[in-house]
């Protein structure tokens, strides 16, 4: 009975400190701050209560939007994104390095200024970061 087992999922109340425990301790406060602004933006646009379900379709849409989704509140404007790295500098760079991003040339990432490099490079650690949200929180 598949679908008995699942439903009490799709109602879920989304619960903070439940999902913290179910994080991986990796960038955990970069994740936490993101589900956090997903929270925040889905309840400007939603008038019901947020549950896991809405989680992970908004972090599934984004993905699929890829890098450039323009989806979470206070992560829109290039200054935005920008404040976000100075906050979270050490773990942007530290996750950029492990993805291998960083071995990449701007040019191969279609950026042409240093500012826009870290944007880029942020837009990119908000994506990485997000599938590995998907990943330990949805995929079993």
């Amino acid at each position: 009975m598949q679908i008995k087992k699942y439903s009490s999922f799709l109602f879920e109340k989304l619960d903070f400190d439940d999902i913290k425990e179910r994080l991986d301790d990796s960038y955990i406060d970069l994740k936490s701050e993101l589900i956090e602004m997903i929270e925040d933006t889905l309840k400007s646009t939603k008038n019901s209560e947020i549950t896991m379900i809405d989680l992970e379709d908004f972090i599934s849409d984004y993905i699929s939007s890829g890098k450039d989704a323009n989806m979470i509140n206070n992560l829109i404007e290039d200054n935005e994104i920008f404040n976000f790295y100075l906050k979270f500098q050490s773990d942007i760079d530290e996750l950029l390095n492990e993805t291998k991003y960083m071995e990449e040339t701007p040019k191969e990432h279609n950026v042409f200024s240093l500012y826009d490099v870290i944007i880029d490079g942020t837009k990119q650690s908000i994506l990485e970061s997000l599938e590995t949200i998907q990943n330990e929180l949805f995929k079993k």
